[in-house]
C-alpha cells in the first residue's frame, strides 16, 4: 500500500514542466497532444493544423516549444484540462489512502465488537454500543470510498 507522499508523487507524475526552458518528457508531450485532439474535436483546428501541431508537439524539447503549440487555443480549453487533471490527482490520492482507512476501520470495529461480546458474556449487558462508533466512523469511510470512486468528467 502507498503512503501519502508516494500517492502525491504518483499523482503529480503527469504535470508539465513549469519553466519554459525546462526539458519536457513524453508525459508532457502526451498532455499537449491530448489538448490538441480535444481542440480538433471541438472544431478549433483543422486536420492539417492538427497534423502540423502534433508533429511539433512530439519533436518539442522544452516547455516553451509546447507552450508555442498551444498558445492560441482558448483559455477555457486549457482550464478544463487543468481541472480534469486536478480531479484525477485528487482521486489518485484518495485511492492510494483508501486501503489504510478501510483496514484501520475494520480492525477497530472488530476490537470494539470483541469488547462488547466479552462485556455481554461476563456482565450480561447487551446494549449494542459499538454501533455508534461504527456509524460515526463509517460515514467518514463512505465519504472516502465515494471520493476514490468519483467519476472524472
Amino acid at each position: 500500500m502507498w503512503c501519502g507522499s508516494q500517492a502525491r508523487q504518483a499523482a503529480s507524475a503527469g504535470r508539465v514542466a513549469s519553466a519554459p526552458g525546462a526539458r519536457v518528457g513524453d508525459a508532457d508531450r502526451h498532455r499537449t497532444a491530448t489538448l490538441l485532439g480535444n481542440a480538433a474535436a471541438a472544431g478549433l483546428l483543422t486536420l492539417d493544423e492538427l497534423d502540423d501541431r502534433l508533429a511539433r508537439t512530439w519533436s518539442a524539447g522544452t516547455g516553451a516549444d509546447l507552450a508555442a503549440v498551444e498558445a492560441d487555443l482558448p483559455a477555457a480549453l486549457r482550464a478544463d484540462r487543468d481541472r480534469r487533471e486536478r480531479a484525477l490527482q485528487a482521486r489518485a490520492v484518495a485511492r492510494a489512502a483508501l486501503g489504510h482507512h478501510v483496514a484501520s476501520y475494520a480492525a477497530v470495529m472488530t476490537l470494539l465488537v470483541a469488547i462488547w461480546l466479552v462485556v455481554g458474556l461476563s456482565a450480561g449487558a447487551w446494549y449494542p454500543w459499538p454501533v455508534w462508533p461504527a456509524l460515526g466512523w463509517g460515514i467518514g469511510v463512505a465519504g472516502h470510498v465515494r471520493a476514490a470512486r468519483a467519476p472524472v468528467a
